[in-house]
C-alpha cells in the first residue's frame, strides 16, 4: 500500500516536471498575439493572478487539514468534507490562471483541458489506492462527497483539527512556484521585443 502511494507520487511529479519543461520551452520560442500592454491583455492578467493567489492559498488550507496525515487517515472534514479532491480543484484553478496571464488562448483552453485529462487518470488511481486502504469507509465517503464540483452544504468542520506546520510551509515552498508565472511570461515577452530570443510562432 505505501509502495503503491509512493510510486504514483514520484510519477505524477515527474508527469508534472515535464509537462513544465515543454511548456517553459514553447514559451521560449512563441509570442502572443495580444498586445502586451493592452487593456485585455491587463484584465486577464489581473484575473489570472487573482486565480494563482487563490490556488496557492488553496492549496495552503488543504494542507492544514491533510499534511502528514493522508497515509494514515481518512481525512473528511474542512475543504475535504465538500469535495474529495480540494488540492487538485485549487490547483486547476492555478492552471487556468497560467493560461490567462500567458495572454494566449491557445494554453489558455490547451492547458485546463490535459490538467483535466492527466488528473482524471491519477485520480481514478488514487481512488483505488485508498478504497483498498479504507475499505468501505472509503466508498461510503466516495457516495456522499463530490469528486470534483464543491458542495459547500457538506462542510464539516473537525472536532479537533490537527495540523503539522512542517507540511503546511511544504506546501507554501511548492505552489510559490505558481506565482513565478506572471514575471516569467513577462521576462520572456520583453526578451522576443528585444530580439534576444527568436519569435519561432505567434499563439492566438
Amino acid at each position: 500500500m505505501a509502495e503503491s502511494s509512493a510510486r504514483l507520487i514520484r510519477g505524477r511529479i515527474l508527469h508534472t516536471r515535464i509537462a513544465a519543461a515543454f511548456l517553459i520551452l514553447l514559451l521560449l520560442f512563441q509570442y502572443p498575439l495580444l498586445p502586451s500592454q493592452g487593456v485585455l491583455r491587463g484584465l486577464l492578467e489581473t484575473a489570472g493572478y487573482a486565480l494563482l493567489i487563490a490556488c496557492v492559498l488553496g492549496r495552503v488550507w488543504c494542507s492544514a487539514y491533510i499534511g502528514g496525515r493522508k497515509k494514515r487517515d481518512l481525512v473528511a472534514s474542512g475543504p475535504f468534507s465538500i469535495v474529495r479532491n480540494p488540492l487538485y480543484v485549487f490547483s486547476f484553478l492555478g492552471v487556468i490562471g497560467i493560461g490567462l496571464v500567458s495572454g494566449t488562448v491557445t494554453l489558455l483552453v490547451a492547458l485546463p483541458v490535459l490538467f483535466a485529462v492527466y488528473y482524471r487518470v491519477v485520480v481514478a488511481r488514487e481512488e483505488a489506492v485508498l478504497t483498498e486502504k479504507f475499505g468501505e469507509a472509503y466508498r461510503a465517503y466516495c457516495r456522499a462527497v463530490p469528486r470534483w464540483v464543491p458542495n459547500f452544504r457538506l462542510w464539516r468542520e473537525a472536532a479537533e483539527p490537527v495540523v503539522e506546520p512542517r507540511f503546511v510551509f511544504n506546501t507554501m515552498r511548492d505552489s510559490v512556484w505558481f506565482f513565478v508565472a506572471l514575471p516569467a511570461f513577462q521576462s520572456i515577452e520583453w526578451l522576443h521585443e528585444q530580439g534576444i530570443l527568436p519569435t519561432l510562432l505567434r499563439l492566438p
